[in-house]
């Protein structure tokens, strides 16, 4: 039998560019908070990283975000120097809880994540609102409550993760099931094939990060959702096979009012490609804009 190869789509091509130009613009700033884009009177945009933990993938929102609005990234501890990483989402979003309202004294919050990202924004809205904080709207990016069974934190699935480094800085991610010292291949693939700016990362940063991420599949697999009563926007990648009144019906009961969609017709991993956010963009600028005005 022979195995049937799939060649690249153009929104592959386009989506492996976008990455390489976001790496090489962000310079390698991991700050705990990245400006993004600072200034502006407008309500500040705060958005969550996904999976692999940097924030720098928001950068491809600032066309599409109306310029009145600050728009910044959470980035998660132990990459810019050796700590302690969150044992648990809670301690993660009080950290970042924390953060956000030394940039932001009081609210009303507006905060964004796209894939695990969504599940990290929708934490943070559940301690500001413990805190008593006001949050003006929550965007989800077709995240999903449950982390998927396929994504787990243990050594027999470590290829995985790391996989999704090595397609972050535009490597192919040839991470197998069967490379015993996944690691040590990632770093081997790394040093292969400089100039894509993770070979510029000292190897024990490089540690870090594939540390990071295991982390944060820890943290979310062990998080359970209360409720948030803000304004949530869903944007829903219509290109996947779990239909909308779906995912609907799987955040529904962590949130107490009706859920707005933005459906986008994409694949879940090219929502932050130029097309789907010139439809999210002015979504989430008119929603800001309303929760300003409610406030």
């Amino acid at each position: 039998m022979v195995a049937r190869v799939i060649a690249p789509s153009a929104e592959d091509f386009q989506w492996a560019r976008q990455k390489r130009a976001t790496v090489r613009a962000a310079g390698g700033v991991l700050d705990l908070v990245l400006p993004l884009r600072v200034g502006g009177e407008g309500p500040a945009l705060f958005c969550a990283h996904p999976i692999v933990g940097l924030s720098w993938c928001y950068r491809a929102l600032l066309p599409h975000i109306g310029e009145q609005h600050p728009i910044y990234g959470l980035q998660p501890r132990g990459l810019r120097r050796p700590e302690p990483l969150p044992a648990s989402m809670a301690e993660m979003a009080r950290d970042y809880a924390d953060q956000i309202r030394m940039v932001q004294p009081a609210g009303p919050y507006a905060l964004f994540g796209w894939s695990l990202g969504g599940n990290i924004a929708f934490a943070v809205a559940e301690e500001l609102e413990r805190r008593g904080a006001e949050v003006g709207l929550l965007t989800i990016l077709d995240a999903a409550p449950a982390i998927p069974d396929s994504l787990t934190a243990s050594d027999r699935d470590a290829w995985l993760l790391y996989n999704f480094v090595l397609d972050e800085f535009g490597y192919d991610p040839a991470l197998v099931a069967e490379d015993a010292e996944p690691e040590a291949r990632l770093l081997e693939l790394v040093r292969r094939r400089p100039g894509l700016g993770l070979d510029e990362w000292a190897e024990w940063r490089i540690r870090a990060l594939l540390r990071v991420i295991r982390n944060n599949v820890a943290v979310a697999r062990g998080y359970r959702m209360g409720q948030v009563r803000c304004r949530v926007l869903f944007c829903s990648a219509t290109r996947m096979a779990r239909p909308l009144e779906q995912k609907l019906a799987d955040w529904q009961p962590f949130i107490r009012h009706p859920i707005e969609v933005v459906e986008v017709d994409c694949l879940h991993r090219y929502l932050l490609l130029p097309q789907p956010l010139s439809v999210i963009g002015p979504a989430v600028t008119e929603r800001l804009a309303r929760a300003a005005v409610l406030s």
